[in-house]
């Protein structure tokens, strides 16, 4: 989180420094806070080291051994899934409004070398709101590595999982996908992206009503079909 939180404050800091030595007659932009609070990341890909931080995590007790220590004694071993996937939910939060305020700063700075200018726009409820819904993908997402960890066992797995998901890899297969639906039903306008929790993740904006109903749809029947199918497994398998 610290790394990428300086990252944040690095990229958008050096990026006006150089437009400002390289391009100094450009004319100043404007850049709205509602937007930055919204995009937490400076460039999109960061949003891996929320996924490989939370694979490590989940994955942890297992392979110190302590799953052995704790799961029996609690009445319900699968209990251990639950409080995971809660404390995810904090770190993810916490992870992504720390990323958020890091851009904030990094704006800040760079507007001083006045290649832009940030506005108080009255959508900043927007922005927030916005954050929140990616908040909401994010644990999407996590609730399926989360079956992989804690499920299937296979911490490399959900490793790679998280990497094609963070780096938005898949949106060439949605796009072919969406165009031979299109092909064969004879539809308009249909896109894959846009009912997947990682194509989602970079269109969501309440600002713009873009995605926001998808988005409470696909996150809320991702996480019910994939942590109780996590739980189900877990139940099912030997403590090791």
């Amino acid at each position: 989180m610290g790394i990428v939180a300086f990252l944040n404050i690095v990229i958008l800091t050096a990026i006006p420094l150089l437009t400002k030595m390289f391009a100094p007659g450009a004319e100043a932009s404007v850049t709205k806070l509602s937007d930055i609070i919204a995009n937490p990341f400076s460039i999109p890909w960061m949003i891996i080291a929320v996924f490989i931080s939370m694979v490590s995590f989940s994955y942890a007790d297992m392979a110190n051994g302590y799953i052995k220590n704790i799961a029996g004694q609690i009445p319900r071993k699968s209990d251990t899934v639950v409080s995971k996937f809660a404390v995810i939910g904090v770190h993810n939060l916490i992870f992504i409004a720390v990323s958020s305020l890091s851009m904030a700063l990094g704006n800040l700075i760079g507007s001083a070398f006045g290649t832009y200018t940030i506005e108080a726009d009255p959508l900043i409820m927007n922005g927030v709101l916005t954050l929140l819904l990616k908040w909401l993908l994010s644990m999407a997402i996590c609730s399926i590595l989360l079956l992989l960890t804690t499920g299937v066992r296979n911490k490399t797995l959900a490793a790679i999982v998280g990497v094609i998901f963070g780096t938005g890899t898949l949106g060439l297969v949605y796009m072919g996908l969406s165009s031979a639906v299109t092909n064969i039903f004879k539809t308009e306008g249909f896109n894959l992206a846009m009912y997947m929790p990682d194509g989602l993740m970079g269109v969501v904006n309440v600002s713009a009503n873009t995605g926001v109903l998808n988005t409470v749809i696909v996150s809320a029947v991702c996480i019910a079909l994939f942590f109780a199918l996590t739980i189900r497994i877990f139940n099912t398998r030997d403590i090791k």
